[in-house]
C-alpha cells in the first residue's frame, strides 16, 4: 500500500436532500460537486471512507436507492447543477458511474426504486429546474438506464419527490410537491407493450400554502399507504391511501368526497380506492424542510428551520398525532435544518443544517432518553488555508466561511482513530484568508480586513485538548489555572472577549427593551472526554483575541510564522510596490520591526526556512524574493530576487515551500513549472540572483496550474520528497534529487480533491497523529481546496526506500 485517507473533512451541501441514511447504515451526502459516503459506526466516533467524483457543479440531491425487502443498498443516484444525475453502483470496490443525461437546467431533485426486488427493474426519477420530471428504466442489472417518459409540469418546477410501490395494485405510485403548493399523485401504467416504466396522472392534492419541499411514504400493517408532506407554510400534511370498502365495482365518478371528511375517490385499474387527509400537523413556527417516516415504527420524523426535529406519534385514543420528542439546536448563529430522517434501525436520527453541520442523536436504552453522538463536519465554504501544530498533534483551517476549525484525532476502547472537529476558535464576519500557528496554543490569522488577530487558548480548550487527545506532556502545564476560561462575542463586534468565570449568563442576557442586545455571547464552561457536539464548537469552544495588529493600507492576504515564534510575517493585497511590502512584527512586543519592500503586486504566500534564519516570498508579479535574518540585530536584508531575465516561471508564482534542512526552496507557478532554488555560498554574486541558483532540470507540467507545494520533514533514500498540488485538485508526490524527479505517487479527484488545492502541508514529525507508538514508516500530509475539503493521507514510506 502507498497510502490511505486518514481523514476527510467537509461539510453537507446547504439544500434540502442533500444527505441520505441508507439501510446499509451508511449516510450519503453531497459536498460542493462530491458525494461523500459516511459511515457513522466506523472506528471511535465515525469516518468519511468514499467520495465519489462525477458531477462539474454542485450536488443537490442524492438517495440510496431502496426497494422491498431487507437488504443493503449498493446503489446510489444523485442530481446535480451540471444539469446530469449519476447512478453510482458499487462493484468490486468502487462505485461505477452511469450518466443519465437529458435534462436542459439543474437537477433538484432525485430518488430511486427496485420494483422487482434488489437490482431488478430499477425505476429513477430526477426533476429539474427545466419544469420536467423524467423517468429513467433499468429491466436488468446489466441493461443501461434509458429515459422512459418525460413529465412537463408547466411553469412549474417539483422541489418535492418520492416513489414507492404500492401493493395493493401492485404498482409504483410517484408523488411531487411542487412550487404551486401541490402535491401531483402519479400511478405506474402496466398496459404499455414495452417494459420501460411510465405513469399516468393520479391526483392533485392541495391544502398547503407554500412549496412542498420533501414526501414520504409508509406502508402501515393494514395495507394503508400514508403520505406525507413538508412545506413551507410550516405545517405537515398527512393523507392515508387504501382500497375504498364497500366499492368493489369502478365508477365512472372518479373523484367524490365525502361530506365529513372530504375523501377522495380515485380509480387505479378496475378498483376504486380513497385518498383521506389527515388534521395538518402544526408543531413547527418555521419553514419544514424535510420529514421521514421511521423504518420501524409508525412515527414521523419533521426537521424545520425553527432549530428543531419533531418526532410524531399517532394517538390511538384521540386518533390525532401528537408531539412525541423534540430536539434540535440551541443558541449560536445557525438557520435551522435543511434535512434530517431515521437510521436503519428507527433508533437514531440524524439531520444537517444551515452550517451544513451534522447532528446524529441516538435513543438510549438505559434512559429512553435521545443523546447527541460524536459526528463529522467541516467547512461549508472554500478552505484556504491550514497549519499543523508544531508537534503535530492537531490541524487548524480557515476557510471562507468565516470560521477557523481545530481537527484532532481521537479514540476510545482500543477503537480505530478517528479525526474530528473539537473547537472553533474563531466564528468571524469576513471570510479568512491566512493561518499562522506561533505555539500550540497561540496563532495568528487574518481576513478581508486589514487587521491581523492575535488568539491565545483559553484552559476551558486546554483541559479539554488534553483530555480529547490524551496529551499528559503540555508545554503549558504550569500558570494553565491563570488565564481565560473561555470566551464570547459582544453582539456588535468582532473580537472574542476573554471570559475568566466558568459562564457569563448575566453578560448574555438583554438588560432592556432600551438596551436589546445583550454585552456577550453565552459561554459554558464544559468539561469533554469527546469530540464536542456542533451546538458546543458554536458557542464554547472560542478562543479569546489578546491583540490586533494595524499596519496594512488592504485587506491581509497571507501570514507566516517563524519556527523560533518570535516572528510574524505579513502582506496585503496590493497594486503597488508601496503596499506589497511585507511587515515583520515582533512577537514578544506586537510591534512593527521592519518593512520589507521588493514586490510590486500581491504577495500570495510567505515561507520562513526551518531554521527560522529566511524568510522567502512569491508573488503575483511572477517573482520569488529572499531575505535573510540577522540574528545579532533580528532584522531581515534582501539577498536574492528574480526578474524577467532570471526568472524561470512565466506566470503568476503562486506557491513556496522549505526543504526541511533549509537547504532548498521550491517555487510554483500557474504556468505548470515547480523550480528548486538554492543559495550556493560558493558563488560569486551575480545579478539580482546574488548566490542563489536554480537546480538543474525544473519540472514543466504542461497544461497545469501548480497551486500549492510542501516539502516532507524527512529524507528517504537520499530523496527529498515533494507534494505538489495543481489547480485541477490533483495531488501528486515526487521524489527528488539534484539530477532526477520521480513521480512516486498521484491521487486523483476521486481521492483527492475536484477544486484547486490551496494549500499542502506534511506533519512535522512522523508516525500518526493520535498514535502513541511512532510508526518512523509513516508520513501524514494535509490538504486543503477551494471544494470546501479539508484531508490527511497517510503516506507509507517503506514503499519508498
Amino acid at each position: 500500500m502507498l497510502y490511505d485517507t486518514c481523514y476527510t473533512s467537509s461539510a453537507c451541501n446547504r439544500v434540502p436532500s442533500a444527505a441520505h441514511w441508507g439501510k446499509n447504515n451508511l449516510i450519503c451526502y453531497g459536498s460542493c460537486n462530491t458525494i461523500y459516503i459516511y459511515d457513522p459506526h466506523w472506528g471511535s466516533g465515525g469516518k468519511i471512507i468514499k467520495n465519489l467524483f462525477g458531477h462539474s457543479k454542485r450536488v443537490n440531491s442524492v438517495r440510496w436507492i431502496s426497494g422491498i425487502g431487507d437488504y443493503e443498498e449498493t446503489e446510489l443516484v444523485s442530481g446535480s447543477s451540471d444539469g446530469t444525475a449519476i447512478v453510482w453502483s458499487y462493484k468490486e470496490g468502487n462505485y461505477v458511474p452511469f450518466i443519465l443525461k437529458g435534462h436542459e437546467d439543474t437537477v433538484n431533485r432525485v430518488d430511486g426504486f427496485y420494483k422487482l426486488g434488489y437490482l431488478k427493474y430499477t425505476v429513477i426519477v430526477t426533476a429539474s429546474l427545466d419544469c420536467t420530471v423524467k423517468i429513467w428504466t433499468r429491466i436488468t442489472n446489466n441493461d443501461e438506464f434509458v429515459q422512459s417518459q418525460n413529465i412537463n409540469l408547466g411553469h412549474h418546477v417539483s422541489v418535492g419527490l418520492k416513489i414507492t410501490f404500492y401493493p395493493s395494485v401492485q404498482k409504483l405510485l410517484l408523488a411531487c410537491g411542487l412550487d404551486n403548493s401541490k402535491v401531483h399523485l402519479y400511478v405506474e401504467n402496466t398496459d404499455q407493450d414495452d417494459k420501460a416504466c411510465k405513469f399516468d396522472p393520479l391526483q392533485i392534492l392541495g391544502g398547503a400554502e407554500d412549496w412542498v419541499e420533501c414526501l414520504d411514504f409508509k406502508l402501515n400493517e393494514s395495507g394503508d399507504l400514508f403520505l406525507a408532506a413538508s412545506s413551507l407554510d410550516s405545517f405537515i400534511r398527512l393523507w392515508k391511501i387504501s382500497p375504498a370498502k364497500g366499492e368493489s365495482d369502478a365508477s365512472d365518478t372518479v373523484l367524490k368526497y365525502s361530506i365529513i371528511r372530504k375523501d377522495i375517490k380515485v380509480k387505479i385499474d378496475d378498483t376504486i380506492h380513497t385518498i383521506s387527509p389527515e388534521n395538518p400537523l402544526g408543531g413547527h413556527v418555521e419553514r419544514v424542510y424535510s420529514v421521514n417516516w421511521n423504518p420501524k415504527k409508525f412515527t414521523l420524523l419533521s426537521s424545520s428551520q425553527d432549530k428543531s426535529m419533531i418526532i410524531w406519534e399517532y394517538d390511538t385514543e384521540s386518533e390525532v398525532w401528537l408531539e412525541s420528542i423534540r430536539v434540535g439546536e440551541v443558541g449560536g448563529n445557525t438557520l435551522g435544518f435543511y434535512g434530517g430522517m431515521f437510521g436503519p434501525n428507527g433508533t437514531s436520527i440524524m439531520a444537517y443544517g444551515y452550517l451544513g453541520s451534522f447532528h446524529i442523536w441516538n435513543l438510549s436504552k438505559d434512559t429512553d432518553i435521545w443523546q447527541p453522538a460524536t459526528i463529522v463536519g467541516g467547512h461549508f465554504e472554500e478552505v484556504v488555508d491550514l497549519s499543523w501544530e508544531p508537534k503535530g498533534e492537531f490541524l487548524i483551517s480557515v476557510s471562507a466561511d468565516e470560521t477557523t476549525r481545530i481537527h484532532a484525532p481521537w479514540s476510545i476502547d482500543d477503537k480505530k482513530i478517528t479525526w474530528h472537529e473539537i473547537a472553533r476558535p474563531q466564528v468571524h464576519g469576513y471570510s479568512m484568508s491566512s493561518i499562522a500557528l506561533l505555539s500550540r496554543y497561540q496563532f495568528a490569522s487574518s481576513a478581508e480586513e486589514k487587521v491581523i488577530r492575535i488568539f491565545n487558548a483559553p484552559t476551558n480548550f486546554i483541559e479539554n485538548f488534553k483530555n480529547i487527545c490524551k496529551i499528559s506532556d503540555d508545554e503549558m502545564q504550569n500558570g494553565v489555572d491563570a488565564g481565560p476560561k473561555g470566551a464570547a462575542v459582544p453582539s456588535l463586534g468582532l473580537s472574542n472577549k476573554a471570559v475568566y468565570e466558568n459562564h457569563n449568563t448575566e453578560r448574555a442576557i438583554a438588560k432592556s427593551n432600551k438596551e436589546p442586545y445583550p454585552e456577550e455571547s453565552y459561554f459554558t464552561a464544559v468539561n469533554l472526554t469527546e469530540p464536542p457536539t456542533e451546538e458546543t464548537l458554536l458557542q464554547n469552544t472560542l478562543w479569546p483575541e489578546i491583540q490586533k495588529l494595524y499596519g496594512h493600507g488592504y485587506e491581509v492576504y497571507s501570514l507566516a510564522a517563524s519556527p523560533d515564534a518570535a516572528l510574524l510575517a505579513s502582506a496585503c493585497k496590493s497594486t503597488t510596490s508601496e503596499h506589497a511590502a511585507i511587515l515583520i512584527w515582533d512577537t514578544s512586543r506586537w510591534k512593527i520591526t521592519q518593512k520589507l519592500i521588493s514586490h510590486n503586486l500581491t504577495v500570495v504566500q510567505l515561507s520562513f526556512s526551518p531554521d527560522s534564519k529566511y524568510l522567502l516570498s512569491v508573488s503575483r508579479d511572477r517573482r520569488w524574493t529572499l531575505f535573510e535574518r540577522d540574528l545579532n540585530t533580528n532584522t531581515f536584508a534582501l539577498i536574492a530576487t528574480t526578474d524577467k531575465t532570471t526568472g524561470i516561471h512565466t506566470r503568476i508564482i503562486w506557491c513556496c515551500a522549505w526543504s526541511h534542512d533549509s537547504q532548498y526552496f521550491a517555487t510554483g507557478s500557474r504556468d505548470g513549472k515547480i523550480v528548486i532554488w538554492m543559495r550556493n555560498p560558493d558563488k560569486v554574486p551575480a545579478n539580482v540572483l546574488g548566490q542563489c541558483q536554480a537546480m538543474p532540470n525544473y519540472l514543466d507540467l504542461k497544461g497545469e496550474s501548480v497551486t500549492a507545494l510542501a516539502f516532507a520533514p524527512v529524507q528517504v533514500s537520499k530523496f527529498y520528497l515533494l507534494a505538489v498540488g495543481l489547480e485541477s485538485g490533483v495531488i501528486l508526490l515526487y521524489k527528488w534529487n539534484i539530477s532526477e524527479w520521480e513521480l512516486h505517487l498521484k491521487l486523483q479527484n476521486n481521492v483527492a480533491h475536484h477544486l484547486t488545492v490551496r494549500r499542502l502541508m506534511f506533519r512535522p514529525v512522523l508516525g500518526e497523529a493520535g498514535n502513541k507508538k511512532v510508526d518512523d514508516n509513516i508520513l501524514q500530509l494535509a490538504s486543503c481546496s477551494a471544494d470546501c475539503a479539508v484531508k490527511i493521507y497517510n503516506i507509507y514510506l517503506g514503499n519508498l526506500k
